[in-house]
């Protein structure tokens, strides 16, 4: 057992982020109230464009951080870029967007903001992402700022489809 929690073991790191994107998944399909279908795909979509363009801008052209060329690793690099990291701003966005209490708001923004650095702690941990000039300051940072982007675009995709419903 001792050999899977080692750093760098790739024999539980993609087991470790399927896990976590089917929590992510079960989270945002179980939510009570949520943003109309059409808003949530074009976010969907939005947050994922934003978010392989600034990881490839931070890792290839900055060179922060590079990617394992272990194939359990980089799965899960792809696993955290592609589900995780937009299915967690979709459920910060439509419990945000939705709720009508002040402490709703906080703790979602406070769940999603922890929970996506626990995940960027993990690929460091296991050896998934390898910094050379990045740290946990950075992530908090590039994490608030999504957190506000995904708050502006989804309130921006929100009227347009509530316009389209009134045209």
């Amino acid at each position: 057992m001792l050999i899977f929690m080692q750093k760098g073991s790739s024999a539980l790191v993609l087991v470790y982020f399927l896990v976590l994107a089917w929590y992510c998944l079960h989270v945002l399909v179980t939510l009570p109230k949520k943003l109309p279908l059409m808003t949530n795909v074009l976010l969907y979509m939005l947050l994922s464009i934003i978010d392989i363009n600034r990881m490839t801008l931070f890792s290839v052209s900055l060179h922060f951080y590079h990617f394992s060329k272990q194939i359990p690793e980089f799965l899960s690099v792809v696993l955290y870029r592609d589900f995780i990291y937009c299915f967690t701003l979709l459920t910060f966005a439509n419990v945000y967007l939705t709720a009508s209490r002040f402490l709703t708001k906080v703790l979602i923004s406070l769940y999603s903001f922890l929970f996506l650095l626990m995940c960027c702690f993990i690929l460091k941990w296991t050896g998934s992402i390898i910094t050379l000039t990045w740290n946990a300051y950075y992530d908090s940072i590039t994490l608030l700022i999504m957190l506000v982007v995904t708050y502006g675009l989804g309130r921006w995709l929100l009227h347009f489809t509530r316009k389209e419903k009134k045209a």
